[in-house]
């Protein structure tokens, strides 16, 4: 049965939304008081603060699905972490983002995230753009402890100018939120129940909106990226029209300050490589 979920439009309070808040609390973020504006979630009560808290389903423009829980911090008090998009802030409460405790329950969810990820971050177009790599370079580890096959998901055809590989996909729900609030199409969905779960259209057919090109920023991963430029990469296309992948390497021309005579060189760069090339 397709299904949209309540979670997924579950209204909260975000950055975008017109809320007025009349007063303000004072709250404590890893030992540092604060004054924030009543009302507020934990998640925007750290950004105020310049406090900065890992997230791959909230977004400030969307309604709170809560369904990450890459966002857990730990509150005094309370017996369990709990998700900061979701929590409204207190006056008093005392907030921690970056005990041990917190740190392991990061870990915990990027090591769930990343069971039926596919390992194919050089030929990925949100390569090194990603925030799914960004925080496994934080909270990730160098192996892993599953060895069962990894789920493989058919790919959806959702229109002219979106490309998906939803086998990359986490299930954060941007996409299905960003169609149903702000573009008002309900075409996009979830169907399925834990690993069966996948995003998709109403009966195959295709995301008809005008804004359907938007779902391609919003997405944290590589699983809905941008058709045109897959295309033009894979006809080598070299054009300033074409967007190159963050992880191509970058030709810095200068001068070889070891040579008697200066020579001019090149050099191929690649975050945290470089190769010489006279």
């Amino acid at each position: 049965m397709f299904r949209y979920g309540s979670l997924m439009r579950r209204a909260g309070v975000g950055f975008g939304r017109q809320v007025r808040f009349d007063s303000s609390v004072s709250v404590s973020i890893n030992g540092k008081v604060s004054e924030v504006p009543k009302g507020s979630t934990i998640i925007q009560a750290c950004e105020l603060g310049g406090v900065e808290v890992p997230r791959f389903c909230y977004h400030e423009r969307l309604s709170i699905a809560g369904n990450c829980r890459m966002c857990l911090v730990e509150v005094a008090k309370s017996p369990k972490l709990v998700a900061s998009c979701a929590m409204p802030v207190m006056d008093g409460m005392e907030i921690m983002t970056d005990t041990p405790k917190v740190k392991k329950a990061r870990e915990g969810v990027l090591e769930f995230l990343l069971v039926n990820h596919p390992l194919d971050c050089p030929i990925c177009d949100q390569g090194g753009e990603c925030d799914l790599q960004d925080q496994a370079m934080v909270f990730g580890s160098d192996r892993g402890r599953f060895y069962e096959y990894k789920r493989s998901v058919e790919d959806k055809y959702c229109g002219p100018l979106i490309k998906t590989i939803m086998t990359r996909c986490i299930h954060c729900t941007r996409c299905v939120r960003f169609a149903t609030e702000i573009a008002g199409v309900e075409d996009l969905g979830t169907t399925g129940r834990g690993r069966d779960t996948e995003i998709g259209t109403y009966v195959e057919k295709i995301f008809g909106s005008e804004l359907s090109g938007n779902v391609v920023d919003l997405c944290p991963v590589g699983a809905i990226t941008q058709k045109s430029y897959s295309f033009a990469v894979e006809k080598n296309i070299q054009s300033d029209e074409y967007k190159k992948s963050a992880l191509s390497p970058r030709n810095q021309p200068t001068f070889c300050r070891a040579s008697a005579f200066e020579e001019l060189v090149s050099f191929d760069v690649k975050p945290k490589q470089a190769e010489l090339q006279h």
